[in-house]
C-alpha cells in the first residue's frame, strides 16, 4: 500500500484521499463511482482526473474496486483504513500546543543499499510522516517516542540494517538536532493562515451554502495534512516565539469547526439522492481535539 504524497501541481490523488477519508475512513461500505465523481467535482477535480486518480489509488492498494463501468464501486482497503484512522489522529493533533514533551528524542540510523533505492526512498518518506528529519545523512531524529512505529515500518519494507533508540535531551553533547526549515515552511504557515482567515469570512456570509462549506472543509484539510510531511512537530519550548505553527493550527481548527455540520449535511444530501445505501457509513463530523 502506497499513499500519495503532497506535491505541487496535479495532486488529484491526494485530494481524493482527503475527501474520502474525511467521511469514510472507518467503513467497509462500497461507494458508487458516480458519488465519488460528483463530490470530487465539487472540490474542483474534473471527471477525467477523478477517473484516473481512482485507478491509480487502486493500483497503489489504497482503494479496492468492485464492478466496472456505471456500476463501479470503491472503498478503502482494510490496510488503508487502519492507516487512515491513525493518520487522522496524527493530522488533527499536529501542532497541538497542549502536547507535552518528555525531553527525549527517538533516533534512527539505517542503511539501505543503492540497489534498493525505491525501498530506501519509501522508508525515508514513511519516517518523514512519522515526524522524523535527518540530522546527519542516515541519522534521523524525532522529538516523539516512535520506536515501535519505526520497527514496524522497517519490517514492512524489509529494512534489516537499522537501529532505533531513545536518547535523553540532556545527554546530548554538542548541538541539539536541527530538524526544521527556517525558510519556506514559515511562509507556508503564514499563507495558510491568511487563506483560512479569508475562508472564515466567506463562511460567515449569510449566502454561504452547504456545498461551499464542504468544499472549504476538504480544501483546508488537504492543505493541513501536508504539513506533517515537512515539519517533524518540534516541541514549542524549542521553537522561536514567532514560529507561526500555533496560529496556523488555530485557524485550521476554526475552519474545521465552522464547516462541521454544513459539510456533513451536504454529504448526506448527495448520498440520499445518488446512493442511499451508503448513508450508514458516513462518519459523524467533529472538531479535532
Amino acid at each position: 500500500m502506497d499513499f500519495p504524497r503532497p506535491q505541487r501541481g496535479n495532486a488529484s490523488q491526494h485530494v481524493l484521499v482527503t475527501m474520502l477519508a474525511e467521511f469514510w475512513r472507518k467503513t467497509d461500505l462500497w461507494l458508487p463511482a458516480r458519488v465519488v465523481v460528483k463530490l470530487a467535482e465539487d472540490v474542483g477535480l474534473s471527471r477525467s482526473a477523478v477517473t484516473t486518480a481512482l485507478s491509480r489509488l487502486a493500483a497503489r492498494g489504497v482503494l479496492e474496486n468492485d464492478g466496472g463501468g456505471r456500476a463501479s464501486r470503491y472503498r478503502f482497503t482494510a490496510a488503508a483504513r487502519e492507516r487512515l484512522v491513525v493518520g487522522h489522529q496524527q493530522v488533527t493533533g499536529f501542532g497541538d500546543p497542549g502536547l507535552s514533551w518528555d525531553h527525549h528524542w527517538t533516533a534512527v540510523a539505517f542503511s539501505v543499499p543503492e540497489t534498493d533505492r525505491e525501498i530506501r526512498e519509501a522508508f525515508r518518506a514513511r519516517l518523514k510522516w512519522l515526524g522524523f528529519a535527518p540530522a546527519y545523512g542516515a541519522l534521523w531524529f524525532s522529538p516523539r517516542d516512535r520506536v515501535a512505529q519505526v520497527t514496524e515500518t522497517a519490517q514492512g519494507y524489509g529494512v534489516d540494517d537499522f537501529m532505533a533508540f531513545r536518547v535523553e535531551d540532556a545527554a546530548l553533547e554538542g548541538r541539539r538536532p536541527t530538524l526544521l526549515s527556517t525558510e519556506e515552511l514559515p511562509a507556508r504557515y503564514v499563507d495558510f493562515t491568511k487563506r483560512n482567515e479569508s475562508r472564515l469570512e466567506r463562511l460567515r456570509q449569510p449566502a454561504n451554502d452547504v456545498r461551499e462549506a464542504f468544499r472549504i472543509r476538504i480544501e483546508t484539510m488537504d492543505e493541513w495534512r501536508a504539513f506533517p510531511w515537512d515539519d517533524p512537530g518540534m516541541p514549542y519550548e524549542l521553537l522561536s516565539p514567532s514560529w507561526p505553527l500555533a496560529r496556523a493550527r488555530s485557524t485550521f481548527i476554526d475552519v474545521y469547526g465552522a464547516t462541521d455540520e454544513p459539510a456533513e449535511q451536504y454529504i448526506r444530501g448527495v448520498l440520499a439522492e445518488l446512493a442511499p445505501d451508503a448513508l450508514p457509513g458516513v462518519l459523524m463530523a467533529g472538531i479535532p481535539a
